[in-house]
């Protein structure tokens, strides 16, 4: 592993750690947000630094269950059960999405707590209509002028345009190895590309973007990797367990695509601010994240084929979180129209949040084995 992939991982493994240091190093306020649907260029141009939240695999659920349903998301309640016992004492502020059913709960109990100066909700459309657009512009304006409220400085135009260019950059750098791991004979495994991904969730973009440019240096110099027998595409919502990945490439498999939200969800597009104003160009580009509660199904699964005949997938695993209403409602006829549309075999498995991975083992290396014995 290169030196830059080995940082990275450090970086996610130490998050807390890593965010502490910067806090208080630099004195940047830091607001921690849910879900690729809000548009993390808006918190980064009001001078605030966005972090994606997603839970820590350290510590088991003791203190969130009192305030959430248990029936909800157990990554959603993790990640309370870790903000409510000072793991995220580095932020200031939290934008909670209108998003799946456990994150907009999550809102109420959040402000009701209210355990940091800053909380705000966003409204994110279920439409992709030019109204709708238009509507989430105007949302955008709300949460606008709500940050700069927090921070008493006006967003400027200029720091829109600027923080577009920055995350632009550091998105086209993330495809550029998304991209790689789709050969014939991949030179970066399906869980480095994670953990590169991930990474860019914690380290200030700029930072980020730096280390990537390196990465890919580097990469360029690297052997190609065995010929990946059995591809793989991997859907679900929120997949942020590493041992996951590892698992599925330690049964004989390469996840070359993926349809999550800390993969490909939050990298597939940039934002095209050249034709009309910063604020609708964000709305434009966010309303279109392919997330579970927010597309309708015959588009994700437009966007889920494109994958599929790009990368030359085998089969699809649907890693779905137990209490992941959204995925699951859009699981059964996805899974019906890709066996139909592709003649692809496909695995449901269902994941949580320090799951037990033996079991979903024997049902992947099963699912595995009978791709092999097809010959890929």
């Amino acid at each position: 592993m290169s030196n830059i992939l080995e940082h990275m991982a450090r970086v996610i493994q130490d998050a807390s750690m890593v965010l502490s240091k910067t806090r208080e190093e630099t004195g940047c306020k830091m607001i921690g947000i849910f879900h690729p649907v809000v548009p993390e260029e808006l918190i980064y141009a009001a001078g605030l630094r966005p972090v994606r939240l997603f839970p820590y695999i350290d510590d088991f659920i003791t203190e969130g269950d009192a305030h959430l349903q248990t029936y909800l998301c157990s990554n959603v309640r993790a990640v309370w059960d870790q903000v409510i016992k000072g793991k995220y004492s580095y932020f200031d502020g939290a934008i909670i999405p209108r998003s799946c059913e456990a994150v907009t709960f999550l809102y109420q109990t959040w402000k009701r707590h209210n355990p940091y100066p800053f909380i705000d909700y966003i409204n994110v459309p279920w439409k992709r209509s030019e109204n709708a657009i238009d509507f989430f512009a105007k949302e955008l304006g709300r949460i606008k002028n709500d940050l700069e409220g927090f921070t008493g400085k006006e967003i400027s135009e200029d720091s829109l345009h600027n923080a577009i260019r920055v995350y632009n950059r550091n998105r086209g750098l993330l495809r550029k190895v998304c991209e790689l791991k789709k050969a014939e004979s991949p030179i970066i495994s399906s869980t480095e590309t994670l953990k590169v991904v991930m990474s860019s969730f914690i380290l200030d973009k700029e930072e980020h973007s730096g280390l990537m440019e390196q990465l890919l240096a580097e990469l360029s110099k690297r052997s190609q990797g065995p010929r990946a027998k059995v591809r793989l595409l991997v859907t679900g919502g929120c997949v942020t367990d590493a041992r996951l990945w590892e698992m599925i490439e330690d049964c004989g498999a390469c996840v070359v695509a993926d349809d999550v939200n800390n993969g490909s969800r939050s990298v597939f597009t940039a934002v095209n601010d050249t034709m009309e104003g910063p604020l609708t160009a964000l709305a434009r580009r966010y309303v279109m994240v392919p997330c579970s509660f927010n597309t309708a199904n015959a588009d994700r699964f437009t966007y889920i084929s494109e994958m599929v005949m790009e990368s030359n997938v085998h089969g699809v695993i649907f890693a779905i979180n137990r209490n992941c209403e959204a995925e699951k409602f859009d699981y059964p006829n996805l899974d019906l129209k890709i066996r139909e549309k592709f003649d692809l075999p496909t695995l449901h498995i269902e994941t949580d949040y320090l799951t037990d991975m033996a079991p979903l083992r024997t049902r992947v290396e099963a699912f595995i084995e009978m791709l092999n014995a097809k010959g890929g």
